[in-house]
């Protein structure tokens, strides 16, 4: 160990603090520590670390310590100091995005309201963040609606000489040309504000008070305005609600899979999804599980508005009431961190533990190299790396418009240009394991076959193709079934030598898996494309009364032209839209 570091170790305080560890006068490492004398000496024991932390005690040369007053404080500021320096071995959450608020100009004389990005607000005019854009600007047309607050330009404010569109649509109350005091326009802009923090719910009680203050004060007009208030906040929560409890909560979800890590942060307002955040990281850090919430907390928090009254971490932490206490600290709030579920929040639970478990999917896609699954798949079926591999699949709609769809990809990913539709002939359309040998026999004509052909089906399906194509030299056939009710995760993978085992979590499955939902998404494609294209030309077009709407409703029901000829006519009118003068007419066209 270098000497300073020794010499720092026999002074380092037993206080609450953070401490900075720097490598040639650059800081390298953040953390935060109850008692910084054990903290910090546990990075320099001769017991072997991780290897960060190996990494950590190998580059420092210099050492930093500020005393906090309590643990909480040292949880404030180590969160400060790690978005301002971003050292680089403090690695988890360092986000240098911006996001959308909504943002209240108030130094203006009548403030306006308005989208804005920022990477970290700078005071409490901005509320958010919204990940989702589209949220925020509904929200914006919410406060528009109810409050009619201002939010065109301040050269077209200063340039109107008459009220506006916006004035004429009941969204602003044209404070441009006077059309309200400054005092009720500033009032109906705290009203604003209280809107988009946890009041909201309070909002319709201090309009229906003051309507009715205004009424026994025979100002009709007044309470007017306050009814009309009331009106627009009740269609507002009926259009747009998605829970029956007006409940505001966040709710934070870590899962660990894969060696992977997934994070949900989801923030719900009077019962309604505000915005959603998510994140993953390529390790598994169930041991850094606190460090993982703390980070993702108070990179979500930036001022009181956005706190709710409970805030949902759905693991088990051990700093939960130390996360609790830095954040009232912090913000002079009094909200409270729960473990379990409140009153309505189940769906949203369940959304927050999808998400984080779906960026994990994603990234299993996404980041690792077709490559790998390429080599993977050769040792399976022992056969050379670098493969080529197709997968077939068929559709149809009630045994019409029936297409064969090939895909292909090798080690690069997959390769669009050599994708292939083929036609299935009428007199076998249906007949799934006709149509694979048909399909095949046009595919196997090219001398490039694949290395590996997987098609999907069972058994029946792969008995099929190899009976008939036994004499292809190099290609291996397999094909993967469905499993029971056709839950995901419940596929089997066959071969001529029986049925191969793997694990289903195992990147080779997901692999082969992904490979046949895309064969399967492109048949589809050309499937409806081919009844589509039918839809557009038929005999249907010469029959009164039917138009494109009821051709495509039709064609859905039934499949085909030819399958609406032969329904009669209570049949036909359990169509939406067709009428008893139009389904005789169908019927008696002899389609």
């Amino acid at each position: 160990m270098p000497s300073p570091i020794n010499n720092f170790l026999r002074t380092c305080p037993d206080s609450p603090g953070i401490y900075k560890f720097f490598h040639n006068n650059q800081i390298i490492y953040i953390g935060k520590a109850k008692n910084l004398s054990k903290r910090v000496r546990s990075y320099f024991t001769k017991s072997l670390k991780d290897r960060k932390t190996e990494q950590i005690k190998k580059l420092t040369d210099k050492i930093e310590t500020f005393i906090t007053h309590s643990e909480a404080e040292a949880l404030i500021l180590e969160q400060q100091l790690i978005k301002e320096n971003k050292p680089r071995f403090n690695i988890l959450l360092r986000d240098d995005k911006t996001f959308p608020y909504i943002y209240f100009s108030m130094d203006k004389v009548y403030p306006s309201i308005e989208l804005k990005r920022v990477k970290q607000p700078s005071n409490n005019n901005f509320f958010g963040p919204y990940t989702n854009v589209k949220m925020a600007r509904i929200n914006i047309k919410e406060i528009q609606k109810i409050f009619n607050i201002r939010n065109c330009s301040e050269s077209t404010f200063a340039n109107r000489s008459r009220p506006c569109i916006e004035f004429q649509m009941k969204r602003c109350s044209a404070p441009c040309v006077n059309m309200i005091s400054k005092n009720d326009y500033l009032e109906d802009l705290s009203s604003a504000k209280a809107y988009l923090t946890s009041e909201k719910k309070f909002m319709k009680k201090v309009f229906e008070k003051k309507m009715i203050t205004s009424s026994n004060n025979l100002d009709f007009e007044e309470a007017e305005k306050f009814k009309q208030k009331i009106i627009a906040l009740e269609h507002l929560e009926q259009e747009s609600s998605i829970n029956n409890l007006p409940i505001d909560v966040d709710i934070l979800s870590m899962q660990f899979k894969y060696n992977l890590t997934g994070v949900a942060f989801l923030v719900v307002r009077n019962g309604k999804v505000q915005s959603t955040w998510t994140q993953s990281f390529k390790k598994n850090h169930t041991n850094e599980i606190d460090e993982l919430a703390q980070r993702t907390i108070f990179n979500r928090y930036f001022s009181r508005s956005q706190l709710p009254d409970r805030l949902i971490i759905l693991n088990q932490i051990k700093n939960k009431s130390l996360i609790q206490s830095a954040i009232n600290k912090k913000f002079r709030s009094d909200i409270k961190i729960v473990s379990n579920g409140i009153k309505g929040s189940k769906a949203f639970i369940s959304l927050a533990k999808l998400n984080a478990n779906q960026i994990m999917n994603e990234r299993i896609f996404k980041k690792l190299p077709f490559e790998e699954h390429i080599t993977e798949l050769a040792k399976l079926i022992k056969r050379k790396n670098d493969l080529s591999v197709e997968c077939l699949d068929i559709s149809h709609h009630s045994s019409s418009h029936a297409r064969g769809a090939i895909i292909h990809l090798d080690k690069s990913g997959f390769k669009k240009s050599k994708y292939r539709i083929y036609k299935i002939p009428k007199d076998i359309s249906g007949d799934d394991v006709n149509s694979i040998k048909h399909v095949l026999e046009r595919r196997l004509k090219n001398k490039d076959a694949p290395d590996v052909l997987l098609i999907d089906g069972g058994k029946n399906q792969l008995n099929a193709a190899l009976n008939t194509f036994n004499d292809v030299i190099g290609t291996k056939f397999l094909s993967i079934s469905k499993g029971m009710k056709r839950v995901r995760q419940t596929e089997t993978i066959h071969s001529e030598d029986g049925i191969i085992q793997l694990q289903k979590d195992s990147h080779i499955y997901k692999f082969l898996i992904k490979a046949r939902d895309e064969a399967h998404r492109f048949a589809i494609k050309a499937n409806r494309q081919s009844k589509l294209n039918s839809v557009k030309s038929s005999r249907l077009d010469k029959i009164e009364g039917i138009g494109p709407i009821l051709k495509r409703r039709l064609i859905k029901k039934y499949g085909s032209t030819k399958a609406i000829g032969i329904k009669n006519v209570e049949e036909l009118m359990q169509v939406k839209g067709i009428s008893k003068k139009v389904a005789t007419a169908i019927y008696e066209a002899k389609l």
